[in-house]
């Protein structure tokens, strides 16, 4: 995992590739490359930050050349099969022993679109066809690496990050209404290819694209999907045993892939089943080198969302040392210095103090001395784990007239109370059409635009709305710029698309049964944990005191902030000061069902905007001092 920064002009580039190259260094301290071009008046630069997981050594710097000469690649990320597609097409005299080799000679060999195919892993990468002055973009299959683009009448810049394009000239730092509109009213992000700013896309997930590299101000062209998931029911062929069975087996090589690294190796264990499913199959491998994986939790003794009790039962099961941390951010200018610190990372508002705290976990890795870092992220959307997802099934059956069917359902979820003990109306409101629209200013209730979350024709479908829109996106988001600003790696093995795939077509009946969520997952690896994990009936994300912090630490904060009359939001149309303020007082009160995110929100994105007013100023700075 790594960062790039990419220009394509009619105007010199090296200033702008070199000051957006420093702005994203955390991504890769362990070397840099760089690529500068000139030819008929067309400018082309690439920068590297390499973060070295595979093949340590000089060998696998970047940009790399094919071994003809004919290509070069400039990648961010990790395809993890790279060593068993050498095999399969006869890739041989290798200089090095990274995957990035592989990539770029199977994209000689096989062409980018055919390639791609057969790539497990994440990625963003651009390659250029010196030959054919042509350069190809992609990314992989659910978006798990960033790459963000700007186009002006000169040209093409694109960069692992944001905020690292905002030393552009042409870039203005105007909001985009429709993602503020969304993110304010429904708690959404990442939904499709806008950003934050107007002047700033980001490239497609699952997606491949052409720059033509005598004509740069036409940006891209030939924009193509190459994958999307077959979702419906399992041929009745296939028993469930069978589908149990080969759901083990796909879970165990995705992990199998995702553990190979020459760097160590570690699992974050939270008690959950998710990744004590990863923790117990990363546990029985060994690394590469030998070494054997770390585990590490996050606690917080004391507190009734303390999952100490649960990470005991694994550490026992597995006869291992789990390493703990309890992330408590300081309090007062402590708790919001950080959040601004992982606002400016995140290249946007967060949604929730969970990046804060998984911010503070990658700090924990870091000090562990682990590189590589395994979740459980993706099993609720492939499996539905979320407490939605009985809910939305029940709300399908009834819709179409089938209540025998509803009944039967609804009845195994209350009999085992998987549903009721964690039902929470104010987080559940958004599902039954209720939305924030009330504090939105008149350009995000223009751009307004809601998204049908409580709506459902299908589980597969649903479950790959959740996974390519409103969930998993974000999630992805998040994890890779709170790991990458202390450099750490995410892997997620229910992200393996095969996996995922899977999910999407299981029987719905193998997905929800018996009044358990993730049925499936969880008769596939009962065998292999404890029944108190493996059947386990409450669920908790990554949960922290947030209600108490924005009401008691941060509230005079909040006040300050947004009680000015001039803030970024309002002067932007984004937020109804009055609306706002009444919301936020009524939070404070207890008044009314005002959910967390109502009224952290617009505070995120007012110091997000804050913030990327100050980036965009000292990096014209700096391209100006160049």
């Amino acid at each position: 995992m790594c960062g790039l920064v990419f220009a394509l002009s009619t105007r010199p580039v090296l200033s702008f590739v070199k000051t957006a190259h420093q702005r994203q260094l955390y991504r890769g301290p362990d070397g840099e490359g760089f690529c500068f071009e000139e030819a008929a008046g067309i400018y082309m630069g690439m920068a590297h930050e390499r973060l070295a997981i595979v093949g340590l050594s000089e060998s696998g710097s970047q940009p790399m050349l094919s071994a003809s000469g004919r290509f070069r690649i400039l990648f961010n990320g990790e395809v993890y099969n790279y060593r068993e597609l050498a095999q399969q097409f006869g890739l041989r005299n290798l200089r090095s022993s990274t995957d990035t080799e592989v990539i770029v000679e199977l994209i000689e060999k096989l062409g980018i679109d055919a390639a791609v195919q057969h790539f497990n892993g994440m990625w963003a990468m651009i390659v250029q066809d010196i030959s054919a002055n042509r350069f190809y973009v992609s990314r992989d299959r659910f978006g798990k690496k960033p790459l963000f683009l700007h186009r002006d009448e000169r040209g093409i810049y694109m960069a692992s990050e944001m905020h690292s394009l905002l030393g552009l000239p042409s870039v203005d730092l105007t909001p985009d209404a429709v993602t503020a509109s969304r993110f304010l009213a429904q708690s959404l992000q990442n939904v499709d290819d806008r950003s934050w700013l107007k002047s700033i896309q980001c490239f497609p997930p699952a997606s491949i694209a052409e720059i033509d590299g005598n004509n740069p101000s036409a940006g891209l062209r030939k924009l193509r999907s190459y994958w999307s998931p077959q979702y419906g029911n399992t041929p009745k062929e296939q028993r469930r045993e069978e589908s149990i069975e080969e759901l083990k087996s796909l879970v165990q090589d995705a992990t199998r892939l995702r553990l190979h690294a020459d760097v160590p190796v570690g699992v974050a264990l939270s008690g959950g089943i998710d990744s004590s499913i990863i923790s117990t199959l990363a546990m029985k491998s060994i690394g590469a080198q030998g070494q054997r994986t770390e585990l590490f939790s996050a606690v917080n003794p004391g507190s009734k969302e303390d999952e100490s009790e649960h990470i005991d039962v694994m550490a026992r099961h597995l006869s291992a040392d789990v390493r703990r941390f309890t992330l408590k951010p300081d309090e007062g200018s402590g708790l919001l210095n950080l959040l601004k610190t992982c606002i400016r990372h995140a290249d946007g508002p967060v949604t929730s103090f969970s990046s804060l705290l998984f911010y503070k976990l990658m700090e924990s890795a870091q000090s562990l001395g682990i590189t590589v870092v395994l979740t459980g992220q993706g099993a609720d959307e492939a499996f539905c784990g979320y407490r939605k997802y009985p809910i939305l099934e029940i709300k399908r059956l009834l819709k179409a007239g089938r209540l025998l069917e509803a009944t039967r359902f609804a009845s195994g979820f209350l009999a085992n109370g998987t549903i009721l003990p964690e039902f929470n109306l104010t987080e559940a409101k958004r599902y039954v059409g209720s939305s924030n629209r009330s504090i939105l200013g008149p350009e995000a209730s223009d751009a307004l635009d809601l998204a049908a979350l409580g709506e459902i024709t299908s589980m597969g479908e649903r479950q790959w709305l959740d996974i390519s829109r409103y969930s998993v996106p974000y999630l992805c988001h998040y994890e890779d710029r709170m790991s990458m600003a202390w450099s750490r790696e995410i892997r997620s093995p229910f992200l393996d698309y095969r996996v995922v795939e899977m999910g999407g077509r299981m029987h719905e009946r193998l997905k929800m049964k018996r009044g358990w969520t993730k049925y499936a997952l969880r008769k596939a690896f009962e065998s292999e944990l404890p029944a108190s994990i493996a059947w386990r009936k409450d669920k908790k994300g990554f949960v922290n005191p947030q209600d108490d912090w924005l009401k008691g630490t941060l509230q005079p904060v909040v006040r300050e902030i947004m009680g000015c009359t001039d803030a970024h939001v309002y002067r932007a149309g984004l937020v109804d000061r009055k609306g706002y303020i009444e919301r936020f007082d009524a939070y404070c009160a207890g008044r009314g069902h005002v959910w967390f995110r109502d009224v952290f929100a617009p505070f995120a994105l007012e110091l997000w905007m804050i913030t990327a007013a100050e980036i965009a100023q000292d990096l014209k700075k700096k391209q100006c001092d160049a």
